[in-house]
C-alpha cells in the first residue's frame, strides 16, 4: 500500500495559531506513512514557505477572494484534488470543515474537522446561519478533533452526533524553535523599564480592553508600579483599544507595536504574561509563555487556559471578563518574587506536552480511525466531471 494521501483545507494562509498549528500538524506527518496536500480558497502572499516546503498546494482562486462568479471553478478544483486524496481535513471551524465535509460526500472519502474554538462563543459572534449549518453539516463528519478537552465538550452540546466520534489532538508546539527565538533582541525595546505582555488578535474575542481596564486598577493600586503594558498584535479592534488607552490615561504606559515577527522574544523579556481572552480554544501564547518560562496569569475563559495551565498549577487563573480580578492576579505575582521564580522553573516541563511528536502522533491514531472503511460516494461518480 502506497502512502495515505491528506488533504487538508484552509480559507487562507493568515498570520495566526489556526494556520500555524495545520501547517505544523502537516509538515510532522510521517513522510514514510503520509503524504500531505493543501487546499486554499484565498491566495494571499504569506510567509509559510518553511512549512510548506514539499507541500502541494491549490488555490480555489489565484488571486484575492473568492466571490460567487468562482464558485463554480472553486467546487471544480477541490473536487478533482479531493478524488486524489485518500481522507479530507477541515484545518479550521466552519467553511473549511463545512468544504471538507461536501468533498468527501461527493467523492466517498472519509472527512475529519478540526475544531480549535469553543463552539457556542464562536458561533455568537457570527451571523445566526452558521450555527444552522454547523447543527446540520457537522453530523456528516466522520471524526471532529478537538484540540481541547473543553472544546470537545463544547462540540458534543451541539453536535450530539459526535459524541463518540471527537477525539481531543492538543496543538503542536515547536518547543525548540520557541526557546531559540526567546533569546533574540526586541526591536527598540526600552530595557529600563519591566513590561507586561500580551499577545494576540486585536479583537473582541482576545478581551484587550478588559486588560486595559484591569491595568488602569493596576496603576492606581500601585503607584510605584513601573511596569508598561504591551500589546504585541493587529486587528479590527486597535483603533477602538488606542482610544480606551487615551481615556484611561495609559498614553505613557501602554505600547502597542503591532504585529511582531518573533512574539516569543517579547515573552521572553516580560516579567509576566497575559491571557485575557472571553473564550478560546486552547490558548498557544500560553502554552509558548510556558516553553520561555515566563509567568502566566489568564482568565479561565472556555476553554483552554484552565487545560493548559492544569487548573492553576503552572499560572495564575482569575475570573474570566472581571477586570478586578485579572488586575489582583497580575499584581499577586508582580508583588511575590518566590512564586514568580515558582512558575519560571515550572513553565517548560508543561510546555513539553506540546511538542508535534507527542500532539501529531495522536492526529496519526485519529487517520487510522477513518481509513480502514471508507464511506460510499454520495450520489456523484467519480466519472463525472464537476460543473466549470
Amino acid at each position: 500500500m502506497g502512502k495515505v494521501r491528506v488533504l487538508f483545507i484552509l480559507s487562507a494562509l493568515q498570520r495566526n495559531g489556526a494556520v500555524l498549528s495545520t501547517l505544523t500538524t502537516m509538515k510532522h506527518l510521517d513522510p514514510a506513512r503520509y503524504e500531505p496536500a493543501l487546499f486554499v480558497l484565498e491566495r494571499r502572499d504569506e510567509p509559510w514557505h518553511e512549512l510548506l516546503e514539499g507541500v502541494s498546494v491549490t488555490y480555489g482562486v489565484s488571486k484575492g477572494k473568492p466571490g460567487a462568479q468562482h464558485v463554480p471553478q472553486v467546487f471544480a478544483k477541490l473536487l478533482r484534488t479531493a478524488r486524489r486524496s485518500d481522507v479530507i481535513v477541515g484545518g479550521l471551524e466552519m467553511a473549511p470543515t463545512f468544504l471538507a465535509i461536501i468533498a468527501a460526500k461527493l467523492t466517498g472519502k472519509p472527512s475529519v474537522g478540526f475544531v480549535r474554538n469553543s463552539l457556542p462563543e464562536h458561533l455568537a459572534q457570527m451571523p445566526a446561519r452558521y450555527k444552522t449549518l454547523t447543527k446540520f453539516i457537522y453530523p456528516h463528519l466522520t471524526r471532529a478533533v478537538a484540540i481541547s478537552e473543553g472544546i470537545k465538550e463544547s462540540v458534543t452540546r451541539l453536535v450530539p452526533q459526535l459524541e463518540g466520534r471527537t477525539r481531543t489532538v492538543y496543538i503542536p508546539l515547536d518547543i525548540a524553535k520557541t526557546q531559540a527565538r526567546s533569546r533574540e533582541g526586541v526591536p527598540g525595546a526600552d530595557a529600563a523599564r519591566p513590561y507586561v505582555l500580551a499577545v494576540g488578535r486585536l479583537e473582541y474575542q482576545k478581551g484587550f480592553d478588559l486588560l486595559l481596564r484591569a491595568y488602569a486598577q493596576l496603576k492606581a493600586s500601585e503607584p510605584a508600579l513601573r511596569h508598561r503594558l504591551v500589546l504585541v498584535g493587529q486587528g479590527k479592534a486597535k483603533a477602538k483599544l488606542v482610544a480606551l488607552v487615551q481615556e484611561l490615561g495609559l498614553a505613557d504606559d501602554v505600547v502597542m507595536p503591532g504585529f511582531q515577527e518573533n512574539p516569543y522574544a517579547w515573552m521572553d523579556k516580560a516579567e509576566v504574561f497575559v491571557s485575557s481572552s472571553r473564550y478560546e480554544g486552547f490558548c498557544r501564547v500560553i502554552a509558548e509563555a510556558l516553553a520561555v518560562g515566563t509567568p502566566v496569569v489568564a482568565t479561565d475563559c472556555p476553554s483552554g487556559p484552565a487545560e493548559v495551565l492544569q487548573e492553576g498549577y503552572y499560572g495564575v487563573l482569575v475570573e474570566n471578563e472581571n477586570p478586578d480580578a485579572l488586575a489582583e492576579g497580575v499584581r499577586s505575582l508582580l508583588c511575590d518574587p518566590a512564586r514568580l521564580q515558582t512558575l519560571r522553573e515550572r513553565g517548560p516541563s508543561r510546555a513539553a506536552d506540546f511538542t508535534p511528536e507527542a500532539t501529531v502522533e495522536r492526529f496519526e491514531s485519529v487517520l487510522a480511525e477513518v481509513l480502514p472503511s471508507l464511506p460510499e460516494p454520495f450520489g456523484i461518480e467519480d466519472s463525472v466531471t464537476p460543473p466549470q
